[in-house]
């Protein structure tokens, strides 16, 4: 979305003619305010972060296909960093039609109260049976992770709607729903060692007492900001899932309204009823950067600053992947892809739904028909767990001095909850669809950057050529490349250590035409 238009242009829902339920977006922010550190003279610029080539670059192709449904999407929220419990139940006024949806639950609010904590985001959508499903994430997902109010509320009606209206892996999934929120923030290794409180082996029994997670005094005092944040950012992935498959794939609407719905598609040309009904979906690696430690001297502390320590979270949904180059020019998977061939996801199946993993006739293993054990939209494969539910994977990232004090004080707990570093001053967080890597391995995307671009080229320019590599080798799908610099941009070394098996691929190309 353009970040020339209004900021503060929230969603509102509304009716149609119709009695369609639209939804007018609110434009995500996109600029930040960046203050000078010289006290004598302050100087403050709002810059566009999608027009600053210099911090972040992007390239789509769509290859060898006639259309591309890969998207991207940067924005800059708005957030409390600082909330570590669920909040009270609170009654939202929604019109009627959307009251009865859920067996006459109300649906949860958005806020507008912040303070103005800035995260940053920046995410790749891949999306496959058309554009629909991944527009919408671009439009939407941002907005859902910063505004949605965390309430008991909230967690109830996407609870109900998922185990009453998806049934089959959710029903199995909502008998443990408290273990699995506990492994959503990454708690459940930490609780489970904490053999005085024990809060592992009784949330085996807390469907059976009614008891909610949240309501236990040691779920309070365990839980930080930080896990806190994941699980706001997993109840909302779930919610822009829901507005998918409701609002616009008209998956609970009632008889009448599904008439209406026909008659607002109506062709005037020839008077025939046109049917609107989206069978897309769409994967998504969203990355989110915030501050944890920042130079006193520093009124914001963004992570692209110097001196500042940062948290980075990506949330991945699919086969999408996020590469982090570090110093040394060598390339880091942050992500694992969502396929039946992980062992991850072959068990979370096999536990709450069917083995239905099979073999192709290229020898390659789906799920059903699907690639991806995860995904946003694919309503037809929702029952037996292709789900939007979020795996986290959480790094420490920049000042390499203040890195070094920050485990020494916290090492213990970072572990525990899965943290991982990489030393500091890392050059660049890639972030691609499948169609880069199913034509180059994690260090061929880094190599190509590294041995093309140096301190004075730009992310845009790199991402570029990452995505004309996947052109002149001839790629099959679309191809997606997003680029974030982060401290140690231009610093790495003149190695190249995939040029032989580039050039070798390129020959073949060649050779063939």
């Amino acid at each position: 979305m353009s970040g020339n238009r209004c900021d503060n242009m929230y969603r509102s829902i509304g009716t149609t003619k119709a009695g369609l339920v639209w939804h007018a977006t609110r434009c995500l922010s996109q600029r930040v305010e960046i203050k000078s550190l010289n006290s004598s003279s302050p100087i403050a610029f709002n810059v566009n972060i999608m027009k600053a080539p210099s911090n972040f670059g992007y390239a789509s192709s769509r290859v060898n296909r006639p259309y591309n449904e890969d998207r991207y999407q940067a924005g800059i929220l708005d957030m409390d960093l600082n909330i570590k419990k669920v909040g009270d139940e609170t009654s939202n006024s929604v019109d009627a039609y959307l009251n009865e949806r859920i067996n006459k639950l109300t649906e949860p609010a958005y806020t507008n109260n912040y303070l103005h904590q800035k995260v940053f985001n920046y995410s790749v959508f891949d999306g496959h049976g058309g554009g629909e499903c991944s527009e919408y994430l671009k439009s939407h997902l941002l907005e859902s992770v910063e505004r949605l109010q965390i309430t008991e509320e909230t967690i109830d009606f996407l609870m109900q709607f998922y185990r009453k209206k998806i049934g089959g892996y959710w029903k199995r999934w909502y008998r443990r729903e408290n273990q699995q929120l506990l492994n959503a923030m990454g708690l459940g290794r930490v609780l489970k060692e904490n053999e005085s409180k024990q809060l592992l082996l009784k949330s085996r029994k807390l469907h059976d007492s009614k008891t909610k997670l949240w309501q236990l005094p040691e779920f309070a005092s365990q839980v930080t900001p930080y896990d806190f944040f994941k699980l706001r950012v997993f109840l909302s992935f779930l919610y822009v899932d829901y507005q998918f498959l409701t609002y616009e794939n008209m998956f609970n609407h009632t008889e009448e309204h599904k008439v209406q719905h026909i008659q607002g598609y109506q062709n005037s040309m020839t008077g025939q009823e046109q049917v609107k009904m989206i069978n897309s979906g769409s994967t998504c690696t969203s990355a989110f950067i915030y501050c944890v430690d920042k130079d006193n001297n520093d009124p914001d502390g963004y992570y692209f600053h110097d001196n500042v320590l940062s948290r980075l979270l990506v949330a991945q949904v699919g086969d999408t992947r996020a590469i982090l180059c570090d110093k040394n020019g060598v390339a880091h998977a942050l992500t694992r892809d969502h396929h039946p061939s992980n062992p991850t996801e072959s068990r979370r199946l096999t536990k709450f739904s069917a083995n239905l993993i099979m073999t192709d006739s290229f020898g390659e293993e789906r799920y059903l028909n699907l690639a991806n054990t995860r995904s946003f939209g694919d309503i037809s494969a929702k029952d037996v767990g292709v789900s939007a539910e979020p795996e986290f994977f959480d790094y420490l990232i920049g000042d390499p001095a203040k890195m070094e004090k920050y485990i020494q004080t916290h090492g213990d707990h970072l572990k525990k909850v899965g943290v991982k570093w990489f030393g500091g001053d890392e050059c660049f967080l890639a972030l691609v669809s499948d169609g880069v890597t199913n034509c180059m391995t994690d260090q061929e995307v880094v190599d190509v950057i590294t041995s093309t671009t140096d301190a004075r080229g730009t992310p845009k320019e790199a991402a570029t050529q990452v995505d004309h590599f996947v052109e002149d080798v001839g790629g099959d799908d679309n191809a997606t490349c997003c680029i974030v610099r982060l401290n140690g941009w231009g610093k790495w070394p003149k190695i190249d250590r995939t040029k032989e098996l580039r050039e070798d691929r390129l020959g073949n190309v060649l050779r063939r035409t």
